[in-house]
């Protein structure tokens, strides 16, 4: 049964205090009225003992009147003293007005019978003592009745008293239990409910100090729910900004490892610029180098787009190029990943235009040296013996002796020759290779034997995305190079085409095709070394070379493995 109490919106300590006020006003007024009223029933009391010892000296009275008149005067004295007093017969609690006349009757009908004894009229005292008897039965029974009236009040105070106090305890109870236990015991279950971080509670309402409490409570549950919650929720983003982070980071060593790990090709720019576009979210992303290199994505070219962005490639002050790309939703963190990618990429192209400096340097080292030995030995005793021969011919011219003169002239031919190669040789060493790319550098080398024939030399298919050392590269020329020559000096043609390709099987084929007289393999004849020599530089590489006469004309062939790894790191990096 619910229990609705009319001061429930009361100060708790003001209803507990005014109750517990209410009790000791209670209790001492009851107390008070209890103490009067029993001092009263006792004053009460003692009259009636009097009365009861006056009712017995008058009959003592009786009795001496009639057998010893002598006693009375002492008797009478006796009774003065149990006779009460006249403020003994007032009462303000009760209407004591019956009791106070009968108390003057009583009062003068003893005077009367005193007047008696005192003149001696003992027979008139008989006379009187009977009625007199019968006023203090009546006086007494009147003060009983009183008496007992005054219990009654007591009785009547107490029962009252102790209503007023279990009505008071009883609400009490009650107005605690519903404003006080209650509230608190749900407080208490709500606060243990927000250590356990559970804020959807029920608080209680009121408007006193509890209701106060329990809305400062409810008021911190919801902060602490709107801040744990703020806080998971920036918890959350900062988990999901450091995973980015990290995948972007990771991204980034990944690139870095591909771009440095092996020579830098435009495959392996490739597939470096889909994985950007694939990470960063690019609408369109390609690749602008200043030497006219142009490498587009998968997601295609973003120079033809009107949103295009452009962030140049710039190391050291030197630029390099400049990275196109659209972005599909800018974000400051796709700008700075890319910033990263082209400072990647800007690294990249540094380091491999100063490994191909040293690869040039090497290059042209030993080619200087090899020059500087041919030039210090075999070209000056080559030039010693053509200026012998040139006197011994003159000599020779003068004895008038033909055998003579034509052994000396196949010599002086034998020594030209050789000393032609060698200037050819010395020539070639000389070759300022001014670009370590294989085809740019066979395209500069073809520019310089170009001149020394009329036949047209070309570059048909050419594969350039693969990787060649200083050994290789130098190697791969001079094969190149005198297969040019021997179709120069020997074929008689007119086109000689030069062609490059990557099998899937991941081989390089280089090809050498002329359209002239076909070729004739003379390393075994005296002074002619260049076949030989093409083959040991072929062994060198580790590579095949063959000579395959056509229906018209020769084709020289060179095939040779490739690094598997290099060839396809670029696309498991994608």
């Amino acid at each position: 049964m619910k229990i609705s109490l009319p001061f429930h919106s009361h100060s708790v300590v003001k209803v507990i205090t005014n109750a517990c006020l209410l009790i000791l006003i209670i209790s001492a007024v009851h107390i008070i009225s209890v103490f009067t009223t029993f001092d009263s029933h006792i004053d009460n009391i003692k009259i009636i003992n009097k009365l009861n010892n006056l009712k017995t000296s008058t009959s003592g009275l009786l009795y001496a009147a009639h057998y010893h008149p002598q006693d009375m005067s002492y008797i009478v004295k006796q009774a003065n003293v149990q006779l009460p007093e006249r403020a003994f017969f007032e009462s303000s609690w009760f209407n004591t007005h019956q009791i106070n006349n009968a108390n003057q009757d009583l009062a003068k009908q003893w005077q009367e019978i005193q007047s008696t004894i005192d003149q001696r009229r003992f027979t008139q005292t008989e006379q009187l003592l009977p009625a007199f008897n019968d006023a203090l039965d009546d006086i007494i029974g009147q003060y009983q009745i009183l008496a007992t009236k005054k219990m009654h009040i007591i009785y009547l105070a107490e029962v009252f008293s102790f209503l007023l106090i279990m009505l008071v305890g009883i609400t009490l109870f009650l107005y605690s239990k519903k404003q006080i236990v209650e509230p608190i015991k749900q407080l208490v279950k709500n606060v243990n409910a927000i250590k356990s971080h559970r804020f959807n509670l029920a608080f209680p309402h009121s408007n006193n100090e509890i209701g106060v409490l329990s809305q400062g409570i409810k008021d911190t549950a919801n902060e602490l729910n709107h801040l744990i919650g703020t806080m998971k929720t920036q918890v959350s983003e900062q988990t999901i900004a450091l995973e980015k982070a990290h995948q972007t980071i990771e991204f980034l060593y990944s690139i870095s490892q591909q771009l440095s790990t092996v020579k830098l090709t435009s495959p392996i720019l490739y597939h470096a610029l889909n994985a950007l576009a694939k990470h960063a979210n690019l609408n369109k992303l390609c690749l602008e180098l200043n030497n006219g290199t142009f490498i587009t994505s998968e997601k295609g070219c973003a120079v033809v787009d009107e949103a295009m962005q452009r962030i140049p490639i710039i190391i050291n002050g030197k630029p390099y190029g400049h990275l196109n790309y659209v972005l599909i939703s800018p974000s400051q963190e796709q700008h700075a990943l890319i910033e990263s990618f082209t400072g990647l990429v800007a690294r990249a192209l540094y380091q491999e235009e100063h490994s191909l400096q040293e690869q040039k340097i090497l290059l042209m080292e030993e080619r200087s040296i090899i020059a500087r030995e041919l030039h210090d030995s075999i070209a000056q005793s080559l030039s010693f013996l053509k200026i012998q021969c040139t006197l011994l011919h003159r000599q020779v011219n003068a004895s008038e002796q033909q055998q003579a003169q034509q052994t000396i002239s196949h010599i002086e031919e034998a020594v030209s020759d050789a000393y032609i190669q060698l200037r050819s040789l010395l020539s070639t060493f000389r070759l300022n290779v001014t670009e370590s790319n294989f085809k740019e550098a066979m395209t500069v080398m073809i520019k310089t034997l170009q001149k020394q024939t009329s036949a047209v030399i070309s570059i048909k298919k050419f594969e350039t995305h693969f990787y060649t050392d200083a050994s290789q590269h130098i190697h791969l020329l001079q094969i190149v190079r005198e297969a040019i020559i021997n179709a120069i000096k020997h074929a008689e043609c007119a086109h000689i085409d030069i062609s490059c390709i990557i099998t899937d099987q991941h081989k390089v084929w280089i090809s050498i095709i002329d359209d002239g007289l076909g070729i004739i393999d003379n390393s075994d004849k005296d002074n002619h070394y260049g076949l030989s020599i093409m083959k040991q530089r072929a062994d060198e590489l580790g590579a095949t070379l063959s000579f395959t006469s056509l229906t018209k004309g020769t084709e020289v062939k060179l095939i040779f493995p490739y690094k598997n790894a290099i060839l396809n790191q670029g696309a498991e990096n994608a």
